[in-house]
């Protein structure tokens, strides 16, 4: 018995009249992607095909079903499939629940990453039916907790890969993403403020007991800190990893531009003698 499995895009809002052709073809082509390297890996090679068999839109949704076919003819690949489609449709579910399989590696996370992120702009809802009982909707709400997961996979990538040309001692300053682990330590992931890129700030002990204490996930949020230790920097010059020793916290604070109009920075004096007071030594 062949084997099928089906996918129903749906757009953004309710209201809105159509997908567009991009969000919609590029969503499916995603998902068989991943589909397929999930069988490279498990297998070793691949046996299976999957061929369009049915595709149709009742506006706005647009549905594709695929069936299972050999690449050699005169294999038999009926139980393979059923059970590649219910790995995939097992590993697919846990990640929407925050969690990585194992086999779920760096090749994998690339297409199920863009289906991912394309649910949070452009598609609204995507349906995967694997089976009658294995069938699960990718909405906003549990694709941010899937892409957070799959941060995980290129902390363990970098860990594997390590190309730092450059550390420093001293300290950043960072928005906190979310908390991770790297090479089974606690770590946080961040964005450096000022270059705004992707961070990993791996914790001792001391500091991470230190910033604990409470749910990290609701509280630290969006938070900022100045973060201390080594500082180390890729080839390209950007700050890749801290292996943080020490860590402040820096609040936001709000100043209203009548108070910044209030500051009297001249202290009376004009602004040829502020200018000549900056370029001599007696400015402290």
């Amino acid at each position: 018995m062949s084997k099928t499995l089906s996918f129903t895009v749906h757009p953004a809002s309710a209201d809105a009249e159509y997908l567009t052709v991009s969000d919609a073809m590029r969503q499916i082509l995603d998902l068989v992607e991943a589909l397929e390297r999930t069988e490279s890996i498990s297998a070793g090679s691949r046996q299976i095909v999957w061929r369009l068999t049915e595709a149709h839109t009742n506006s706005p949704p647009f549905t594709v079903t695929a069936e299972a076919f050999a690449l050699n003819p005169v294999v038999s690949v009926g139980l393979e499939a059923s059970r590649l489609t219910e790995m995939f449709g097992f590993g697919f579910s846990a990640l929407l629940d925050g969690n990585v399989v194992d086999w779920i590696d760096h090749d994998i996370a690339i297409p199920l990453r863009r289906v991912l992120q394309r649910n949070l702009s452009g598609v609204g809802r995507t349906e995967i039916s694997i089976s009658e009982n294995v069938r699960f909707d990718i909405v906003p709400e549990n694709a941010r907790i899937a892409v957070s997961a799959l941060e995980q996979i290129d902390i363990a990538v970098e860990a594997a890969i390590v190309d730092y040309s450059r550390t420093e001692y001293g300290s950043a300053e960072i928005e906190i993403h979310s908390i991770t682990r790297w090479n089974d330590k606690p770590a946080l992931s961040a964005i450096e403020r000022l270059s705004r890129d992707k961070v990993t700030c791996v914790l001792t002990q001391e500091l991470a007991d230190q910033l604990g204490g409470h749910s990290w996930g609701e509280v630290w949020e969006g938070r900022r800190l100045l973060i201390g230790g080594a500082l180390h920097y890729a080839r390209d010059g950007i700050l890749r990893r801290v292996d943080a020793d020490s860590a402040e916290e820096m609040p936001w604070t709000s100043v209203s531009l009548a108070d910044l109009s209030s500051i009297d920075i001249l202290q009376g004096r004009s602004m040829a003698e502020h200018i000549d007071l900056l370029r001599s030594d007696d400015l402290g």
